[in-house]
């Protein structure tokens, strides 16, 4: 069971401007870093930095949604 402080985190409404705005930030954040991964210009260095980037927030993203439905679940809510 998920502690009760990660379980109040995230019981919030779905149409909560900080929850939206929040995967808003990360889905622009990724999509910027992977535009600088794919630019010519660079080099492997500097691609395989913008791809760990795009990665690590594609990740942490997956993290929050994942918590919520888990989250949801435990309350008997169906998931988003």
């Amino acid at each position: 069971m998920l502690p009760q402080e990660i379980i109040h985190g995230f019981a919030f409404d779905k149409d909560t401007p900080l929850w939206k705005a929040t995967l808003m930030l990360l889905d622009a954040s990724i999509e910027s870093e992977t535009a600088y991964a794919l630019q010519k210009e660079n080099r492997g260095e500097d691609r395989a930095y913008h791809c760990g980037r795009a990665e690590a927030l594609n990740s942490f993203k997956a993290v929050l949604l994942t918590t919520r439905d888990a989250v949801l679940k435990d309350l008997g809510r169906p998931p988003e």
